[in-house]
């Protein structure tokens, strides 16, 4: 279907308004949970909750855009029952996330996953397969939201505790004092006093290996290497992702050593908006040299090559 044939769709305009209808009425259901909206522009909880995690959130939305036209593409007008019922159960499940949020003290992750599952979900019900890439999304971001959390909750204290053994046992060899009491760092810094922290597993790079899977998973829909190189760059990157989070965690314990608490809470709040960017861009051009697009002239070329021979 053309984009103009679209615009002219009355079918569409039709069901654009319905959507809008439907999605002012549940968030006048559940109004309440939007009382905290203004913790959005909040720097402190921005900070809280990591910008990585609005970094995904961008990104998505960013994406929807840029996959408009595929998204245009898979509208076919009628929503088949399949799809039905799938958007149904979708915008149940839903309505049963919004209402646990509006009852609960959920945190603010949580609640704009609960939006945008409402979002896609109601679109779905309209829509129906121009859903597809907007649900992959969703669930990309549902990773950055529920990764650590679920790491923390599976992995329990070894994840954690084995980062910590590694990390400590680095800096010991580099002659540094620190000793490790479970997950508890105690460091003696120059300037003559103690710095005791704790290593969870959010410092130990729960929140970075969830951006890399939802940003990886971003790559995917765009480009996608062979399924064993798929893997491979997988691992790699996982692999990768944890590295530069262990070179963070060394350099917020050396600078808390030479500098004290404050150089150390520093590297640890900022530190890791330098250091993931640097490797990823580094991953990302490994990746493109292994992937493959649609339509690329050079991948034509050598199919028609191997079709002549």
């Amino acid at each position: 279907m053309d984009r103009s044939d679209f615009r002219k769709d009355h079918s569409v305009v039709l069901k654009l308004g319905l959507l809008c209808a439907c999605l002012i009425f549940t968030f006048a259901v559940f109004r309440s949970v939007f009382a905290g909206a203004a913790l959005l522009f909040d720097y402190a909880t921005l900070k809280q909750n990591g910008f990585y995690f609005w970094a995904v959130l961008g990104l998505c939305i960013l994406w929807t855009y840029i996959k408009r036209a595929d998204i245009i593409e898979a509208y076919r007008g009628e929503t088949d029952a399949k799809w039905l019922i799938f958007s149904l159960l979708l915008v149940s499940a839903s309505i049963v996330l919004l209402f646990y949020v509006s009852a609960f003290a959920a945190s603010l992750s949580l609640t704009i996953f609960a939006i945008g599952f409402v979002i896609v979900a109601q679109f779905s019900l309209f829509f129906g397969r121009a859903s597809k890439i907007p649900l992959m999304l969703l669930g990309l971001f549902g990773v950055a939201v529920g990764f650590p959390v679920l790491l923390e909750n599976t992995t329990a204290f070894w994840f954690p505790r084995a980062t910590a053994v590694l990390c400590v046992s680095m800096l010991q060899s580099l002659g540094i004092p620190v000793t490790l009491n479970g997950v508890t760092v105690t460091l003696t810094s120059l300037l003559g006093y103690d710095i005791v922290t704790r290593v969870d597993t959010r410092c130990a790079g729960s929140d970075s290996l969830a951006i890399f899977l939802a940003i990886f998973g971003l790559m995917v829909i765009d480009r996608k290497p062979q399924n064993k190189l798929l893997i491979g760059l997988l691992i790699f990157g996982v692999i990768g992702t944890y590295l530069q989070n262990f070179v963070r965690l060394l350099m917020l314990f050396t600078a808390g050593y030479y500098y004290g608490a404050d150089a150390l809470w520093t590297i640890h709040d900022y530190a890791s908006y330098l250091l993931f960017p640097v490797w990823f861009l580094g991953f990302s051009v490994i990746y493109i040299r292994y992937s493959k697009k649609p339509g690329n002239s050079a991948i034509e070329r050598k199919t028609s090559t191997e079709s002549t021979l």
